[in-house]
């Protein structure tokens, strides 16, 4: 059986895309710094602070990339705009994703070829998760 369609609202659409990443990335943060999986050259204090700094950045930068894919892939009509359950739980997991992309290609092995080749590494795996999780966990629009 299908749902039966109901037009989501923007705040509807725009609640979880713009708050969803920033708790799932808070939450890595803060597991990341509580487990002490980091070792790096700050302690676990300053290391949170960092993390929430940099990770603050990032999931604005990634709301970005989830709100130009969703009007992006509305424009052609190929997905509705997210909303409700669909859209906290995409928003949420998706960060995920791409640290998980990061965990098996991480951005600073791309030093040798230079600050693009960073900045590639850090915003392509963006892109392709907020694409692919917005077409595979989207909702085809009504005929």
């Amino acid at each position: 059986m299908s749902e039966r369609y109901v037009r989501p609202t923007v705040a509807g659409w725009l609640t979880p895309t713009l708050i969803a990443p920033f708790l799932s990335v808070y939450g890595a943060v803060t597991a990341i710094a509580t487990l002490g999986i980091d070792r790096g050259v700050f302690g676990k204090v300053l290391g949170w602070t960092v993390g929430m700094a940099v990770g603050t950045v990032w999931a604005f930068v990634f709301c970005l990339f989830l709100l130009v894919t969703d009007l992006a892939l509305l424009g052609v009509k190929v997905r509705t705009l997210p909303a409700g359950k669909r859209g906290w739980g995409s928003a949420f997991l998706s960060p995920l994703a791409v640290f998980g992309v990061y965990t098996l290609a991480p951005p600073y092995k791309f030093y040798a070829y230079g600050p693009w080749a960073i900045v590639a590494a850090v915003v392509v795996p963006m892109f392709a998760v907020a694409l692919g999780t917005r077409i595979f966990t989207g909702q085809k629009p009504p005929r």
